[in-house]
């Protein structure tokens, strides 16, 4: 076999690609933001880590250990009833001050800590520029669905230079109070004046992405998968969804490994 068909240039690459997109009618790429674009568990994670690290050293009856479950328990508690609203961690503030008599100056310190998330500054995950830039290239319109505090996702498109790839009036945010739904991603395609059956969606999360489009008649779905997806989000996809790492493996998925 020729060299040049087992390593294809990325010319190639792009017209095999835009040849795929418009035999199956795509019309648009519809990705996901956080932990598909950029890391924003680890976001999470660091700044819980952090607060349970002054718990423990401001509240010494309860363990680091503890103070680690207590935390994940109540904040997936608080994500079922608030979605991604900022304020639930002030509830969870509310409930463990009331929980465990935590002093005034205790309780304002883990406040801040919690915030600290919707503060701490953004870089693209590993391929997903890459990915996008591929995308924006062979002039497939690529749209953003996010669920997401709109502050937050303005300080996330800004940190991230996404302008380089879409404009903000392209990003579609979901009710920051509910959760990501069939009915969110029916009306996020609406939005972009597309049917399901034009679009193609990218995301990690089978509950909030990948099953959603699914539903509503989305036949192309890419998963960026992640051993660390939070257990919340953890659901079975369809024999058809092509599982990813990163953004910039969705040709390579999407040609079945003809570019390999």
């Amino acid at each position: 076999m020729r060299k040049d068909v087992l390593f294809p240039t990325s010319i190639e690459k792009e017209l095999r690609f835009d040849n795929w997109r418009r035999e199956g009618g795509i019309e648009m790429l519809l990705s996901d933001m956080d932990d598909t674009i950029c890391p924003t568990r680890q976001i999470f994670l660091t700044t819980e880590s952090e607060a349970c690290d002054f718990l423990a050293a401001n509240a010494p009856a309860v363990s680091r250990e503890d103070w680690e479950v207590e935390v994940k328990t109540i904040n997936n508690k608080l994500f079922e009833k608030y979605g991604v609203n900022p304020g639930r961690w002030n509830y969870l503030v509310d409930e463990i001050t009331e929980k465990y008599s935590l002093s005034a100056s205790v309780e304002q310190e883990a406040r801040r800590i919690f915030q600290q998330i919707y503060l701490r500054p953004m870089t693209m995950l590993e391929g997903a520029s890459e990915g996008l830039d591929f995308i924006k290239k062979v002039g497939l319109p690529i749209g953003i669905v996010t669920h997401a505090n709109p502050e937050w996702t303005w300080k996330k498109y800004n940190w991230l230079g996404l302008k380089r790839f879409v404009n903000w009036d392209d990003i579609f945010i979901v009710d920051e109070n509910g959760h990501k739904t069939a009915e969110s991603w029916r009306r996020a395609i609406s939005y972009f004046g597309q049917s399901p059956d034009q679009c193609a969606v990218v995301g990690d999360s089978p509950r909030s992405d990948i099953n959603p489009a699914w539903e509503i008649g989305v036949k192309h779905c890419f998963l960026v998968e992640d051993r660390k997806q939070w257990a919340i989000h953890k659901q079975p996809v369809d024999p058809s969804v092509k599982i990813i790492h990163r953004l910039d493996q969705i040709a390579e998925a999407a040609l079945n490994g003809q570019l390999s």
